[in-house]
């Protein structure tokens, strides 16, 4: 297939078939002639194959091969690594690289390009080494007469654990730091040979933006020309007169009212308290219009809320939370088709739900209420309802739940997404691939609707086997951070706190834990050789770098 289309695109060429030919001087290719075991590529890492990064590490090795020393050898002064995941979203994206090439001749710059601008690594980013956390995604450009550009790659290729380990642009990052900060002598040299100063390694970038496999609106206004990620991860949003957020307010505690009047889709919010409250309607401005927020006594015991929360509303669709969680603005509602909703879950099998007694739990009283088998287990403040199949579903949940009670312990929990998923599997007029986009949240950048200020209190009943104690809560307590509480869409307050970090994201930006203030990052949430693309969620993340929600 590959050699078909370098065929095709040759022919136009030689044809001048088309108006992009106007653009370039020739057309030439080449094959890196990878092997069975050389082409492999797993965004899983390094325990799912130890040669996870040989396919991409090979290619660019013989791009660099031929750049220096072979068929190409001083033919040019500069590349793009333009992979096929690299989309230009603005016209003009060839001016701004020759601009950008031409340009790097006077700052000096070896290799420019993005970093990771997405925002799946936000809750544990502090714990990961900074070499990670900064490095140039390979979609860049490379100075081919830069001293530096050189010593990286012969420095990467000499060394086989490296090349064999590492995704060439990491090592890249890290071999370029360790020259900066003078920790390894051998790159401390290269780089004063290099004379190597802070835009030899350079990031800013106005050509290429690196989103890698975050999931996108269509409508977000991307910064650069080139937009490093697949067009399989932009979605449409959902209108906000189509859904309503129905809060469980447990208590007066919290900090949600506070964010509401920032960047989301939920234009209706239905908070149902489960303490004497007056019924009450007020109307709360926010960037994208006025939110209605209706509260009301709700009629349910708590445990019922994804029920009640469907009985209740009058809008197509509606989504869950409770007010220990802030909208974590800026987000969307992402849909493929106004029909169809991203679907975030995680595998059954996976180090997250086996670490967490609580996931397998959700999936365990699924399966037994309705008679099936599940392989991924889902958020129920991450899935999208849709109300009337979620009034279905509630009829058959308090069929299946006749002579087991949540007060007894002979269910482990109430209504959960999980259940509503499993009643969808085993009703045979329901496809669940036909309904949602599934999305593996340990792979691709999902950004949750809402996020915990503080931990819910520790479930109180005495069952044989407490999933949520007071281990749970503090472990979830330890992992909430007071920037992304304290400062949603609030730039000047954030930058005003020397403990956070302001950092632009779509609409607005999000207020994140400055790394610099933790000092010593000994709690790793990661495990850096497991770790080495941005391609996906690090794959060892401890229950106290995630929540309990189920």
């Amino acid at each position: 297939m590959a050699s078909q289309v370098v065929s095709e695109l040759e022919t136009t060429f030689a044809n001048n078939a088309s108006a992009w030919v106007q653009c370039f001087g020739s057309i030439k290719n080449m094959s890196a002639k990878l092997n069975p075991e050389q082409d492999v590529y797993d965004s899983n890492g390094y325990t799912t194959n130890k040669h996870w990064v040989s396919g991409p590490n090979t290619v660019f090795k013989s791009i660099m091969d031929a750049m220096f020393t072979g068929a190409y050898m001083d033919m040019y002064e500069s590349f793009f690594l333009m992979e096929m995941d690299a989309m230009p979203v603005k016209s003009g994206w060839l001016d701004v690289f020759e601009a950008e090439a031409t340009d790097m001749k006077t700052t000096k710059s070896a290799v420019k390009g993005s970093q990771y601008l997405g925002d799946k690594w936000d809750l544990f980013k502090h714990m990961m080494p900074d070499y990670l956390v900064d490095h140039i995604n390979g979609n860049a450009i490379y100075n081919l007469n830069h001293t530096w550009t050189k010593f990286l790659f012969d420095s990467f290729t000499t060394n086989g654990n490296m090349m064999g380990e590492y995704a060439f642009d990491v090592a890249f990052a890290m071999i370029s730091m360790a020259a900066e900060a003078g920790t390894d002598t051998a790159y401390a040299a290269g780089w004063a040979t290099a004379m190597g100063d802070n835009m030899t390694y350079n990031t800013e970038s106005n050509l290429v933006g690196n989103y890698a496999n975050t999931l996108l609106n269509t409508s977000f206004e991307f910064p650069t020309y080139i937009r490093h990620g697949s067009h399989k991860n932009l979605f449409e949003n959902l209108p906000d007169d189509n859904v309503t957020l129905v809060v469980a307010w447990y208590d007066y505690q919290g900090h949600f009212r506070e964010t509401i009047p920032t960047h989301h889709p939920f234009k209706k919010i239905l908070g149902l308290a489960y303490f004497d409250q007056m019924d009450t309607t007020e109307e709360i401005p926010a960037p994208g219009g006025n939110v209605t927020l209706t509260l009301k006594k709700a009629t349910y015991e708590p445990y019922y809320h994804l029920c009640e929360a469907a009985k209740s509303v009058d809008t197509k669709w509606f989504a869950l939370t409770d007010n220990y969680h802030i909208v974590k603005a800026p987000v969307s509602v992402l849909m493929e088709t106004m029909d169809k909703p991203v679907l975030p879950y995680v595998l059954k099998d996976s180090r997250y739900c086996g670490e967490r007694p609580n996931c397998k739990a959700s999936m365990e009283q699924a399966e037994d209420l309705f008679s099936i088998n599940l392989n991924y287990h889902h958020d129920k403040y991450e899935v999208l309802y849709k109300t009337a199949d979620a009034l279905q579903f509630c009829d058959k949940w308090d069929l299946a739940t006749v002579g087991k009670g949540w007060g007894n312990c002979s269910l482990a929990f109430g209504p959960t997404a999980d259940d509503y998923i499993a009643w969808k599997i085993s009703d045979v007029n329901f496809n669940v691939s036909d309904e949602f986009v599934p999305k593996d949240k340990t792979r691709y950048g999902w950004r949750a609707w809402t996020s915990l200020w503080n931990p819910a209190p520790v479930d109180d009943r005495q069952c044989e086997t407490n999933l949520y104690g007071v281990k749970e809560y503090l472990e979830t307590l330890g992992n909430i951070s007071t920037c992304t509480v304290n400062y949603v869409e609030n730039e000047t307050a954030c930058v005003g706190d020397t403990t956070c970090m302001w950092r632009p994201l779509f609409e607005s930006g999000v207020c994140l834990l400055n790394p610099k203030s933790v000092g010593l990052k000994s709690h790793s949430c990661v495990d850096a050789k497991q770790s080495m693309n941005d391609n996906a969620t690090p794959s060892l993340v401890p229950l106290s770098c995630g929540g309990v929600r189920i």
